[in-house]
């Protein structure tokens, strides 16, 4: 499981304990639900760029607007790994 893959709200069981770095291998043997932070930054990404007032990137193809915006999560994500 990579950084990408973690939850971004991650609980762990019905009494809500809060997930750390340690529960790792309970995250791999467990389906947990939500987004991921890949998703989640990405999200923000394309709300960002939607919300450009360039009439240009606005009026750019969708698809092209998701590519970028999952690079960009990427670029977030390899960089925090930092």
């Amino acid at each position: 499981m990579t950084q990408a893959d973690l939850p971004i709200n991650p609980l762990r069981g019905c009494d809500n304990s809060l997930w750390d770095a340690s529960d790792a291998e309970y995250l791999k043997s467990r389906k947990v639900i939500g987004l991921t932070k890949r998703e989640h930054f990405a999200g923000l990404a394309m709300q960002g760029i939607l919300a450009n007032s360039d009439p240009q990137i606005a009026s750019a193809p969708f698809e092209n607007i998701a590519i970028e915006a999952v690079k960009l999560s990427d670029l977030l994500l390899k960089e925090l790994l930092k």
